[in-house]
């Protein structure tokens, strides 16, 4: 059954668990939907169209037939009375609304199932199987993925037959298998001008940075490159490899100049061999690749430890706001303890219609960094008409999370494609996300203090740059930093602090901004950026994550008073519907302010870790602790010497130490 609930009452502490268990019902899981309630509680309001979520329940015809019993029975505990008026609506999950793929699809089809089932829901799953053989169909039960409480089953059946499969009752829902991009435009070689690849080795060596894409075939790259061939990519194309070779050599050298000597690589890399045109098909069947491409890529996220991992692939199709892909929930999952830094191309169908245009899985992920494409490297850059856009699903919003430089029909992406030794000139998503994760390889390989990969991320986000006229929903917060100095190097007038730990669930942390001594001539501006991984469940699309941050400001350390620093009015602009307490859940917070120097003293964040799980309340003793990190700068307007005075101040801050080699040639760049 559906049941929808009151938009008043979308707080998991209004969860309506207990007349579950009471009832002996089960939820299952959930989606967003949008509803004019029958009554507004708040006085002298009309009902009006708001934001809800729609719980998925299960359980036996008696369990249902005893919520009706609970409404009519004086010996009913009134707590269960008071959560059945927080329901607006019980109601069917009927199969003509599982059918997403149209009606007027005909033939046999090549069908994606998602299951209200989990791993040990076998019983489920076996029924399903044979239910689908009665209506003369396939499950393909050998490419079958489990994730959290979903079950993705691909499944042959004629069209005819898709509403007929609704009627299994822990169907979520039936589409259409989409097909694997591989994104970028054309690529075009360039004439022969005169280029030397760097001799030097890799500036760090310890880092190990993995690029999930369609392989290099050669071995002309071997002192930075190792190739890792998976289970059914053996037999492949140029194109494929075309592909490969200039997303490799973006992270390892990043756009080319033409004629100019390459950089000096700043890790090694592992390129993961995961498409081929022999994965695409299998036995005859079509689009297998998207499952068999997800299970390379989860066996080898499953045992080989990575820093960095860059995907420029997944299903050729627009996110889904009621629904949670596969890919997305899976590589998620992977990324929760928020030890690997990682990047997603968002898509290159940002100039079609929408919702066509809108950014594709896995970047809706909230684990890591989705990267669209701007057109030109110098400051008069805007989105590339390309790129996929947003919004992002709720939590999750702000999609794309930045952009970076990925070439234009004027401005193009030079790559060098090692298989034909030619410079190739090239645009496209699919490398403005690997050049982000070279800037953010750059800045971890620069330095020997230690540095946490969420804080590499929430670095990337802090120095994100929009103008005000730009949308979030397009630029996200900006075109990320295009050089490791733009991270690195600080003004005299500005301090910038890097905080990473872990918080504990239920308890505050009090994080103390440092702040100056010296007189202050100018305005003060705070600006600061919070990034923290969590766990999701993706069967509750509504919920997705399970961990979310309350961040308060103290202006003055010894004044109770507080403000709202992160808030969904301060991050989001007006194409994007907030949700009303709902950013907290969001794993990337962003703000900046500027105040009178007199209205701080001292100021810090007070930050509490709260947590859901299925979108109830859970036990935060039993919790693991959540790895975050913080990056705040204070700037003051015609005051110098703010770095300098905040050193000696704050004795134990120490400053973050840059490599030797880093240091001498940014020194032979300036003589030169």
């Amino acid at each position: 059954m559906k049941v929808t609930l009151h938009p008043t009452f979308l707080a998991k502490s209004h969860h309506p668990n207990a007349l579950f268990a009471a009832t002996g019902l089960r939820c299952i899981g959930s989606r967003s939907t949008s509803i004019t309630p029958r009554k507004e509680p708040r006085a002298n309001r009309l009902p009006e169209p708001t934001y809800t979520a729609v719980l998925f329940v299960a359980g036996r015809e008696e369990d249902f037939d005893h919520i009706s019993s609970l409404l009519g029975s004086q010996r009913t505990a009134k707590i269960h009375q008071e959560a059945l008026r927080k329901l607006e609506l019980i109601a069917p999950f009927s199969a003509i609304e599982k059918n997403y793929l149209g009606h007027e699809a005909q033939g046999e089809s090549r069908l994606e199932v998602v299951l209200h089932a989990a791993k040990e829901d076998q019983y489920i799953i076996a029924a399903f199987i044979a239910y689908v053989a009665s209506l003369g169909g396939k499950a393909d039960t050998q490419r079958m993925l489990v994730v959290s409480g979903l079950t993705f089953i691909p499944v042959n059946l004629d069209a005819s037959q898709v509403d007929a499969l609704g009627l299994f009752q822990f169907v979520r829902v039936v589409r259409a298998m989409p097909s694997l991009r591989m994104g970028g435009r054309p690529m075009r070689a360039i004439g022969a001008p005169s280029f030397a690849l760097p001799t030097q080795p890799a500036l760090d060596q310890s880092l190990r940075v993995g690029i999930f894409d369609a392989g290099v075939g050669h071995t002309s790259l071997a002192p930075w490159v190792s190739e890792v061939v998976l289970p059914g990519t053996h037999n492949t194309t140029a194109d494929c490899f075309g592909h490969g070779n200039g997303v490799t050599s973006t992270v390892l050298f990043g756009p080319l100049d033409k004629g100019a000597a390459f950089p000096r690589p700043y890790a090694n890399v592992r390129h993961f061999r995961c498409i081929s045109p022999g994965i695409t098909e299998d036995q005859g069947v079509p689009d297998i690749d998207l499952y068999n491409v997800l299970q390379n890529i989860d066996t080898v996220l499953t045992n080989q430890p990575l820093d960095f991992v860059n995907f420029s692939l997944g299903p050729y199709m627009p996110m889904d706001d009621d629904e949670v892909h596969p890919w997305t929930a899976l590589i998620d999952k992977h990324l929760a303890t928020g030890d690997i830094f990682a990047t997603v191309a968002v898509g290159n169908d940002g100039d079609k219609p929408w919702p066509m245009s809108r950014v594709q899985p896995p970047s809706d992920m909230v684990n890591a960094l989705a990267v669209g494409a701007c057109d030109s490297v110098t400051d008069n850059w805007q989105r590339a008409a390309y790129s996929s856009f947003g919004p992002g699903r709720s939590p999750g919003l702000i999609k794309p999370d930045g952009l970076s430089f990925g070439g234009s029909n004027a401005e193009p992406f030079v790559v060098y494609n090692a298989l034909s030794g030619q410079l190739t000139e090239v645009q496209g998503t699919s490398f403005s996300a690997p050049a982000t994760m070279r800037t953010a390889i750059g800045v971890k390989a620069s330095l020997t203090s230690p540095m946490k990969m969420l804080a590499l991320r929430a670095l990337m986000s802090h120095h994100a740059y929009r103008s005000p006229n730009m949308p979030m929903s397009e630029v996200g917060h900006g075109r990320f930093p295009q050089t490791v100095d733009e991270v690195l190097n600080c003004s005299d007038n500005e301090v910038r602090v890097i905080y990473q730990g872990t918080l504990q669930a239920g308890e505050n942390m009090r994080a103390p901004i440092p702040f100056p001594t010296i007189p202050l001539n100018g305005r003060v501006t705070l600006r600061a950026t919070l990034c923290f991984a969590s766990n999701t469940d993706p069967e509750h699309a509504v919920n997705y994550t399970r961990a979310g941050l309350t961040v308060v400001l103290r202006p003055k350390k010894n004044v109770k008073q507080t403000v709202s620093f992160f808030s969904a009015a301060k991050m989001y602009t007006t194409e994007l519907e907030a949700r009303t307490g709902e950013h907290k859940w969001e794993t990337t917070l962003r703000h900046e302010h500027q105040f009178n120097a007199t209205t701080l003293n001292d100021p810090l964040f007070d930050i509490t870790y709260g947590a859901r799980e299925d979108g109830q309340a859970v036990d935060n003793s039993t919790l693991p602790r959540l790895p975050y990190a913080m990056i705040v700068t204070v700037s003051v307007e015609n005051t110098p010497g703010i770095y300098n005075n905040i050193r000696q101040r704050y004795q134990t801050l120490q400053p973050v130490e840059i490599r030797q080699e880093v240091r001498l040639q940014a020194g032979e760049q300036r003589e030169s």
